[in-house]
């Protein structure tokens, strides 16, 4: 099993919440934060900005690491979209925003979620929204986010 790496970015708005609406086969529309693999030769920064220019269509600013998430689809049992030899890790960082927002043409689009109503929304990793909720309240969240929870 090949483990990948990964970037991902939290922007808090307002209390609002980036985030990426991507159509998925089974459901009208899945929520989840911008950002992807990291590519041989990048590092986590540069992975990051690259990632928010393709997805969100602007360069932010990298604030800080908050933490790392680590997904093993094997100990996902009964998630037939998974497949079981995914191993990656991901960095999560807070992230300034500005203007000029564009999503790709692989996104329905970006949508600004309110922080506190992210549990009504089809929003992935749902493992991550206490602790997302945690940097709106401006802490860092205390230790990794569950393991074998963060679907």
């Amino acid at each position: 099993m090949k483990v990948g790496s990964g970037v991902k970015g939290i922007v808090i708005k307002d209390n609002r919440l980036l985030t990426i609406k991507k159509y998925d086969d089974k459901f009208d529309a899945d929520y989840t934060l911008p950002g992807g693999g990291q590519e041989r030769g990048e590092n986590l920064v540069e992975a990051l900005q690259r990632e928010f220019l393709e997805e969100v269509g602007c360069l932010k600013n990298v604030k800080q690491l908050v933490f790392l998430r680590e997904y093993i689809g094997k100990n996902h049992h009964g998630n037939s979209l998974i497949d079981p030899e995914t191993h990656v890790v991901d960095h999560i960082f807070e992230q300034n925003v500005g203007n000029g927002i564009a999503p790709d043409e692989d996104c329905i689009g970006i949508e600004w979620i309110p922080v506190i109503s992210l549990n009504e929304y089809r929003f992935f990793p749902k493992g991550l929204i206490h602790y997302i909720i945690e940097i709106a309240n401006g802490k860092i969240p205390d230790g990794l986010p569950d393991l074998l929870t963060t679907q």
